[in-house]
């Protein structure tokens, strides 16, 4: 379960503790500082082998980090014959910085690049949730999934539906902030294919 752009990492703090036997939990920041306090968490809610942070940027880094996870994963079962190929079972991306300005739009979190090493590291029926307070940045990642629909298919038809749930009932310190000033959240969910 790989939530990119996890900040202090509450949500993952809060769904490993409920469920921490359904996924192995790793959540990517690109904030050092915020990463070493998540980290500082792990231990305080008795979360170590289920739960952990990194700190790197999603763009630059997500490719060598999943092929380095992967290979970890299939040479601890090699000894029992067993091969783990895509075990990327579920991703979020929840509530991304917005990056108005056309010349931050780089900074974006879902690229075409993303999404690509998304799909190498997903095996089929693999759940991606996106979720943001601000329409324009949910419609743009959906985009980007949507784009690339030989590997990724929104539960949606048409751009202008949204899921009206989180599909995981345990809500983001910013979907609450955002529910409690009766904002709305704009929220896709895609399957890998």
């Amino acid at each position: 379960f790989l939530d990119i752009g996890c900040s202090r990492g509450g949500f993952l703090l809060d769904i490993a503790s409920q469920r921490p036997d359904d996924y192995n939990y790793l959540g990517l920041e690109i904030r050092p500082i915020v990463v070493y306090h998540a980290k500082e968490r792990i231990d305080k809610h008795k979360l170590r082998g289920h739960l952990d942070f990194v700190g790197c940027n999603a763009n630059v880094d997500l490719q060598r980090l999943l092929t380095l996870l992967a290979t970890e994963r299939n040479k601890d079962n090699a000894d029992h014959g067993e091969k783990i190929g895509k075990n990327l079972q579920m991703v979020t991306i929840q509530f991304p910085d917005p990056h108005f300005k056309s010349r931050h739009a780089k900074r974006r979190v879902v690229t075409p690049e993303l999404v690509a090493t998304l799909a190498r590291h997903m095996p089929a029926g693999a759940t991606v949730f996106l979720q943001s307070d601000v329409k324009s940045v949910l419609d743009e990642m959906r985009w980007e999934f949507r784009e690339q629909s030989e590997y990724f298919r929104d539960s949606r038809e048409s751009l202008s539906d949204y899921e009206t749930k989180n599909i995981f009932g345990i809500a983001t310190e910013r979907e609450i902030s955002v529910l409690e000033r009766g904002l709305p959240v704009y929220r896709a969910v895609l399957t890998r294919t």
